[in-house]
C-alpha cells in the first residue's frame, strides 16, 4: 500500500516526532509512505552533532529561531517554509536513497526543465554544482525512513548566518560529526512557479506512478502530525526531541575554548564540557598589570559543574561578590562575552 502524507503543522519538533512515530508505530512490511512537511524558522543539527559548533545559539535565541536535534545522523541544516522536507519509510529491506533522490530528481526535471542529478554524497545538485538538497535516514530492525530537504525559496541571508558558530570561539577534542558546508541553490531562482504546492504535487505523482498507481487513484492527505487522538503518544515523542538535555545535553564530550583582548589584558576561557555541562575550565588573564588570581578561582570553581546555558552561567555571575572596582569590570566583561556564545 503506498500513502502520500502533507503535514499542516509547521513546528519542527512535532514533524520530526512524526517521523519517529511512523518509524516505531507502523508496519511497513507492504507498505511504502512519503511525508512532505516544511517547518517555521529553525536550524536542525543531525543525532551526533555539536550544536555550540554548528550554529550561533545566542543568535538563535535573540532571532526566536528554534533548534532541534533530529534521531537520524548527517549535518546541520537551515528550515524555513521556503525549505521543503521529503520523507520516504519503507521496509529496512526496501531502503534505497539513489530511488528516492533519482525519483524526485526526474520529477522536477520533468516538470521545470531542470538540471538536477544525485552526486556521490546522495545530494541533489544542480547542473552548476549547487547543491540543493542534503540527505540523512534513520534504520530500525525492521524499518527505514530516508529524508532529504529541498531549496524551494529559503531565506539564503538566515542560512548562512545562523550555519555559522560564535565568532571567537572554537571546539577540539570531539568526535562530533562534522557538517560539510556547500555552495547552495534556490530552485525559485530557475523558475519562479516552482511553488510548495507545486513541488509537492509532482514528486507525490512521480511516488505513486513509481508504484503503478493511477492518477484517479492518487491522493496526497493532509494530516496534523501532532493531534494526539489520532497518533496516540505522539505528544511525549515531541516533549522528548525539546527536551534541552537532548539538544544539548546528547552532545558528544568536547573542549570548547575562547578568547578575546579586552582594556585590562588578553582573556582565555577554556572548558571541558560533557552531557551539556562544564565538568572543567581555566580563565586565564594575560598581559594584565593586576590579574584578580581570586575571581578568577572563585569563578573557576563556581562554573565546574554548570550546563554551558545562558542562565545557569547569567546566575554564578550574578551570585559573586566582590567590592573592588577592578574585579567588577573584569567579571562584567568576562560575563557578557561567555554569554555571547551559550
Amino acid at each position: 500500500m503506498i500513502f502520500v502524507y502533507k503535514s499542516t503543522s509547521y513546528n519542527v519538533w512535532v514533524n520530526l516526532s512524526f517521523e519517529d512515530w511512523i518509524l516505531s508505530k507502523v508496519d511497513l512490511t507492504c507498505r511504502r509512505i512519503l511525508f512532505l512537511w516544511r517547518n517555521s524558522p529553525c536550524v536542525v543539527i543531525g543525532r551526533h552533532q555539536n550544536p555550540w559548533l554548528e550554529t550561533n545559539i545566542a543568535v538563535l535565541r535573540d532571532k526566536g529561531v528554534l533548534l532541534a536535534r533530529r534521531r537520524s545522523g548527517g549535518g546541520a541544516v537551515y528550515h524555513d517554509l521556503g525549505n521543503m522536507n521529503c520523507t520516504v519509510f519503507t521496509h529496512r529491506q526496501d531502503y534505497d536513497r539513489e530511488r528516492n533522490l533519482q525519483l524526485v530528481c526526474e520529477a522536477l526535471n520533468r516538470g521545470w526543465g531542470l538540471d538536477l542529478s544525485m552526486n556521490k554524497h546522495h545530494d541533489i545538485i544542480s547542473g552548476n554544482q549547487l547543491k540543493v538538497s542534503g540527505s540523512s535516514s534513520k534504520l530500525a530492525k525492521d524499518s527505514a525512513f530516508h529524508h532529504f530537504t529541498l531549496l524551494l525559496c529559503a531565506d539564503t541571508a538566515n542560512m548562512t548566518t545562523l550555519l555559522r558558530p560564535a565568532p571567537l570561539l572554537s571546539l577540539t577534542n570531539t568526535s562530533a560529526t562534522l557538517s560539510r558546508r556547500s555552495s547552495t541553490l534556490n530552485l525559485s531562482s530557475r523558475s519562479h512557479d516552482i511553488t510548495w504546492d507545486a513541488a509537492c504535487s509532482h514528486i507525490a505523482s512521480a511516488f505513486y506512478s513509481a508504484h503503478d498507481i493511477t492518477l484517479t487513484n492518487q491522493r496526497v492527505v493532509e494530516v496534523e502530525p501532532g493531534e494526539e487522538g489520532g497518533f496516540p503518544g505522539i505528544t511525549k515523542m515531541a516533549d522528548e526531541l525539546k527536551d534541552w538535555y537532548w539538544i544539548y545535553g546528547k552532545t558528544p564530550k568536547f573542549t570548547l575554548k575562547a578568547e578575546n583582548e579586552f582594556k585590562f589584558g588578553h582573556l582565555v576561557f577554556t572548558a571541558e564540557v560533557e552531557g551539556g555541562a562544564i565538568i572543567s575550565c581555566d580563565i586565564i588573564l594575560e598581559h594584565s598589570s593586576a590579574t584578580p588570581t581570586a575571581l578568577l578561582n572563585n569563578l573557576k570553581d563556581a562554573l565546574t559543574g554548570t550546563q554551558l546555558w545562558r542562565s545557569h552561567v547569567l546566575a554564578v555571575f550574578q551570585q559573586l561578590q566582590t567590592s573592588n572596582s577592578h574585579e567588577r569590570a573584569v567579571a562584567s566583561w568576562l560575563m557578557t562575552w561567555i554569554l555571547s556564545f551559550v
